[in-house]
């Protein structure tokens, strides 16, 4: 016989293969279990113990024999159990041929019952030196050999263990502790290329079995560490037994651990029962097996023809076969299957095979039923011959899996069965129970409250035609095709998985394949009361009716809930008997039962949270779909009131309704107002940008969803002037007529029809760039008058209001009003100066306006525009004048902002507020504060793009610029505004021309009666600033040539206000020769009329020259601007003039009086002449 036929039986059977075609795989030497001795030496791992001709090597060497062990191997064993005759006379004659002088012993007796034939097999020849050893009291009990016989491992009754070593006969090591032990040897193979012909060699440990501790303990030898320390049982109930392998392996020496198991009360006639199993020495150093060239055994099994069978199988199953077959071939090739393991794989694929019932019309069902009971006929042959024999650790644990995978496949055939039961039986093309069903006809009329105001909201979803796509799920929808007919088996076992740790069988975690299972499952929901115990069965059948699986239910539940929505709520809507509601109800009463009846202590966070199905809420919290979120937070609600009544019985007042029902009317009116703001802004809900959908669990976080961009999206709706937007917010914050939907004053009928008519308010259709303009409609409020209390953040919703106006305008940059619009916005944003105005303020220059203006004075080369949308617009003369204000005006309420950063409070303290979502900072303006706080915004660079664009607008010419800012060419990128530019030359002619030239622009387009501020020239105050000039330099020009021009009353009130902050001798010297010049023009005119001549002869001579020489120093386009001004008026420029001059030094002081007293002369005179004309007539 050869190494492997003691695992071999010869019984065969016809329709179940016997274990010489059970094959568990290789090696399978340990974890044999047997009964009595007989069965023991019979057994799979009988080799080690004599059934195998390379003996029994256990105990040789050196032994006292008069110092009994502590525990005899004739104790360990039963004294009945006998060795079977002729298996010993047949398969000990080998090994007895060495020694038959005890073939009579071994014939006779148990080997094991006589210690002195087990060591008389292989006794090892001891080295001829003698072994003088006298340590008194120290005596010596036991002696074992090494297998090369060079060591050898004493005991002692110290308590110690010594290693000797035999060739020098010195000890060599010392274990201390070590009382009622006996020691072993163990070999294992390594590679280190020593030896030439294999290239391995063997490595020696020592095995110390403590008894009394009941441990093992292995050392390498000889200096080397302890490897391993086993826990075995103590005393009389373990031993450990050398064996030696074969000469294949070259007969190393392994120790096995021999165990007997407890028997119980009934199994006592029945004998002895044991374990053995080999030690398994654990040396992260030693390079084994692994390492080696795999060793052939004496008769190897074919693996590939192990697996024959199963590629069959695969091959029929495979769904591009040719070969035509029936169910009865599939099932006959499933049954040639030889080994366990392969069982197991050929009934996963057999339960997943669509092909076979969609092509073929095989009913998988059936076959599956079948193959599983086949599987539990090996599988029970298998465990008998195990009880029987004895069985290794891997064939153990294929038993096992295959245990395992039978258990999961019965639940799964079982579920199917309960699902196409009711399927075959039902009308699955019905969703909804009978007319005369109660909960049906007439009863939807009797809706609760909250019922009735989910429909309206499924209702006024399905009108919102921007709202269609994002809620098509809520709407009816044509049934799929594929629901029409029974589910078939292999799509069920497809959406089904193991759990693997126990006998529980879950959907697939692919949540589209697990969505159309769902659907079936839970359609029993939405017929009659009499039929949604079929939902329970099932996953009664599939194992996930437990506490452990409360919150997986309600997870399918919400699923399924995803895909249905009008066929809930005609059948669980309204009525006493909604198989939903009910199915809830008793899914939480269940949970509670089962809690009391398994004894378990629940604390009471988790019964509290199974009562408010807390699962449940939080999934509708996370729902995008909004009106189908709405309903069945509805139903849960009814389904949550009716348990907690009952739990309010049962817990004595520990889980109230009250309670259990707040968090989801609660819920609901969160709901109410995500509903509100989706379908009042047509589903843009993130005007900026964002991509996060919008449900009650983003809405709450407060990095995700700004309120203010909101109501600022709405507000542009309705029109897009800052000043009608600031008197609509005025108005709402003011109105006692605004609440909260999201508090209980929301629940009223009345309001709940306010809120549905601003939702459904036509205007909504209308794009952001076409407001329709405030109406006297009091039946559609703005999204303002929900939230009033976000009015009171006027600088919030504008800087929002300017964010979503610059970027409509980015995407039609034509469009110019849109950015006029944004700036004006941003006009309010800097006045009430926040500490986000300057972050707002810079995102829209960089991301909008820096790149046009690069593009416009060095072309396209950068590629952040598109030349051929843009590059029209800047040739046109209008679009670009207009550009360039804009651009003036945004780089000017930079440097203003920066300039009024330093004194901007921290952030507000905001009020709490009962409304949802609460006041908290804008999410979006907080992105733009912290983007800008990574830089560091240079005063001077933004001053040098206002100079630049400036210059540009007087000039119109690029070259130009390079004599008033000759580093130019580096401005306009990315990153220029953080960093430090160059100064700029300062004082050239070219420069001065072009501040007075803006000043002079900037007098002539001022109109109005009235002009009481410097405002309009800001612009123009900070180029004099880049030019090293100051504002008053600036301002006392403005109001020369706003004088010079004739514009004299306008500035009446702003001159008096600012003459501190004039150049009061550059004024007065300008003025006085404007004076001058109008004098001299008035003269002129009086003499070519003949009354007015003799009024000439009241004026000084000599003041009249000095007049007509002071109007002749003014150049020529002086004169073109100087503009003809009454005497009246030029009389009142003089005396506020000669006030000024007092100050001054005399020179200007004299002429000043002298104006006054020519310009008061001619006044009077002219005066009196025109009254005498009247008079005369």
């Amino acid at each position: 016989s050869d190494y492997g036929s003691a695992m071999q039986h010869g019984d065969q059977e016809v329709d179940i293969s016997s274990d010489e075609e059970d094959h568990y795989g290789p090696g399978t030497m340990t974890g044999t279990v047997v009964e009595g001795t007989a069965a023991l030496v019979k057994g799979a791992l009988g080799v080690a113990f004599g059934a195998m001709r390379w003996g029994l090597g256990g105990r040789s060497g050196v032994t006292n024999l008069d110092e009994e062990d502590d525990t005899p191997l004739d104790e360990f064993m039963d004294v009945d159990d006998t060795v079977d005759d002729d298996f010993a006379n047949h398969d000990m004659a080998t090994p007895l041929e060495h020694h038959p002088e005890n073939t009579q012993k071994i014939n006779g007796h148990d080997p094991f019952m006589k210690r002195e034939a087990a060591m008389d097999l292989f006794p090892w020849p001891l080295n001829s030196a003698s072994f003088p050893f006298s340590d008194i009291p120290r005596r010596f009990e036991t002696a074992t050999v090494d297998p090369s016989g060079s060591l050898v491992a004493t005991t002692d009754n110290l308590g110690r263990v010594i290693l000797f070593d035999l060739e020098t006969n010195q000890p060599i090591r010392m274990w201390k502790g070590m009382r009622n032990c006996t020691c072993y040897f163990a070999e294992l193979p390594c590679y280190d290329g020593r030896n030439t012909e294999t290239g391995t060699s063997t490595r020696s440990y020592l095995v110390i079995h403590l008894r009394q501790r009941g441990a093992v303990e292995v050392y390498r030898l000889r200096q080397g560490p302890r490897v391993s320390a086993i826990a075995v049982p103590q005393q009389k109930d373990c031993v450990v037994v050398e064996c030696h392998g074969p000469p294949s392996e070259g007969s190393r020496v392994d120790s096995f651990l021999l165990e007997r198991i407890d028997e119980s009360e009934e199994n006592q006639s029945e004998g002895c029962h044991y374990i053995i199993d080999k030690l398994v020495i654990d040396d992260p150093d030693a390079v084994v097996a692994t390492a080696l060239p795999k060793q052939t055994p004496a008769r190897p099994v074919s693996q590939s023809e192990n697996k024959m069978q199963l590629k069959l199988l695969m091959q029929l199953l495979a769904p591009d076969t040719n070969i035509q077959f029936s169910s009865q071939t599939v099932l006959t090739t499933f049954k040639s299957i030889r080994a366990l393991a392969d069982l197991g794989e050929g009934l996963d694929a057999l339960s997943k095979c669509d092909h076979l019932e969609r092509e073929m019309g095989i009913d998988c069902s059936n076959l599956h039923s079948q193959a599983v009971w086949y599987c539990k006929s090996r599988l029970n042959h298998a465990k008998d011959v195990e009880s029987e024999e004895g069985s290794g650790m891997v064939r153990k644990a294929v038993i096992s899996e295959l245990s395992l995978k039978l258990a999961y496949h019965e639940r799964l055939g079982h579920a199917y069965c309960v699902l196409h039961g009711y399927e075959s039986k039902n009308d699955i093309n019905s969703t909804t129970g009978g007319d005369d069903q109660e909960g049906g006809g007439d009863s939807m009329e009797k809706l609760s409250p909250w019922a009735s105001e989910s429909l309206s909201w499924i209702s006024a979803a399905s009108k919102n035609d921007a709202l269609k796509h994002r809620f098509m799920q809520s709407f009816p929808n044509a049934q799929n095709q594929g629901d029409k007919k029974p589910l078939e088996f292999s799509k069920f076992a497809m959406a089904c998985q193991s759990s693997g740790d126990n006998d529980r069988v879950y959907l697939t975690k692919v949540k589209r394949s697990r969505l159309p299972i769902l659907r079936r499952i839970f359609r029993p929901l939405l017929q009659d009361l009499f039929v949604f115990k079929v939902v329970n069965s099932l996953f009664g059948h599939l194992g996930i009716l437990g506490i452990e699986d409360f919150d997986t239910l309600q997870k399918y539940l919400g699923e399924w809930m995803t895909m249905v929505a009008t066929d809930i709520a005609k059948s669980n809507m309204s009525g006493t008997w909604r198989p939903m509601v009910r199915w809830l109800q008793d899914l939480i009463l269940n949970a509670y039962d089962i809690s009391q009846q398994e004894q378990q202590t629940l604390d009471d966070d988790f019964l509290r949270k199974t009562a408010k199905l807390e699962s449940l809420m939080k999934f509708c919290m996370e729902m995008e779909d909004l009106p189908k979120a709405f309903l069945l937070a509805v139903i849960c609600m009814e389904a949550v009131s009716s348990a907690s009544i009952q739990l309010e019985l049962k817990t004595y007042g520990k889980i109230t309704q009250l309670e259990s029902v707040q968090p989801w009317e609660d819920l609901l009116r969160k709901l109410r107002v995500c509903l509100l703001v989706s379908l009042r802004l047509a589903g843009d809900v993130s005007p900026t940008g964002g991509i996060e959908p919008l449900t009650v669990s983003s809405v709450s976080r407060p990095d995700i969803f700004s309120v203010y961009s909101w109501i600022a999206r709405d507000e542009l709706s309705l029109s897009h002037d800052n000043q009608v937007v600031i008197a609509l917010e005025s108005a709402c914050l003011s109105s006692s007529l605004a609440f909260y939907p999201s508090t209980v004053d929301g629940d009223s009928t009345r309001r709940k029809k306010t809120i549905f008519l601003s939702c459904n308010d036509p205007r909504q259709g209308v794009s952001l760039r076409n407001p329709t303009g405030l109406t006297n409609d009091t039946n559609s409020r703005s999204l303002l008058f929900f939230l009033k209390d976000h009015a009171r953040f006027t600088p919030h919703l504008a800087a929002n209001r300017a964010l979503i106006l610059a970027s409509l305008w980015g995407k039609t940059p034509e469009h110019l009003y849109l950015l006029k619009h944004a700036i004006s916005a941003l006009r309010t944003v800097v006045d009430r100066v926040e500490g986000f105005s300057l972050a707002v303020l810079v995102e829209i220059y960089q991301s909008r306006i820096r790149p046009v203006c690069r593009a416009m004075l060095f072309g396209f080369g950068e590629h952040e525009l598109s030349e051929d949308v843009v590059s029209p617009l800047i040739e046109d003369p209008v679009w670009l004048c207009e550009f360039i204000t804009v651009v003036k005006q945004i780089l000017s309420m930079i440097i203003e902002c920066m300039s009024k950063m330093p004194s901007v409070n921290a952030s507000k303290n905001l009020e709490p507020s009962e409304m949802w979502p609460p006041l908290r900072e804008c999410p979006v303006l907080n992105v733009l504060v912290r983007k800008l706080r990574d830089v560091q915004l240079q005063l001077s660079s933004v001053e040098l793009h206002h100079t630049i664009f400036f210059a540009f607008e007087m000039t119109r010419s690029i070259e130009s610029l390079e004599s008033v800012v000759p580093s130019f060419a580096s401005l306009f990128l990315i990153g220029t505004l953080f960093s430090e530019m160059p100064p700029m030359p300062k004082g050239s002619i070219q420069q001065k021309g072009l501040l007075d030239k803006a000043i002079v622009d900037h007098a002539e387009k001022t109109s109005g009666p009235v002009v009481d501020n410097f405002t309009r020239i800001n612009d123009v105050v900070l180029f004099a600033k880049a030019l090293g000039l100051d504002a008053k330099y600036v301002r006392t020009q403005y109001l020369i040539e706003m004088i010079r021009l004739g514009k004299d009353t306008s500035i009446n009130d702003l001159l008096g206000a600012s003459s501190p902050s004039l150049d009061r001798a550059l004024f007065a010297e300008k003025v006085v020769q404007i004076i001058c010049s109008r004098l001299n023009a008035t003269i002129t005119s009086l003499k070519s009329t003949k009354n007015y001549r003799g009024i000439l002869s009241l004026l000084d001579a000599d003041a009249s020259r000095w007049v007509r020489e002071e109007a002749a120093k003014c150049s020529p386009s002086q004169q073109h601007r100087n503009a003809r001004a009454s005497l009246i008026t030029t009389y009142s420029m003089a005396m506020r003039v000669q006030s000024m001059s007092e100050s001054l030094d005399n020179s200007l002081s004299a002429k000043s009086n002298a104006l006054s007293l020519m310009s008061g002369t001619l006044l009077k005179a002219v005066q009196a002449q025109e009254q005498e004309a009247v008079m005369s007539v």
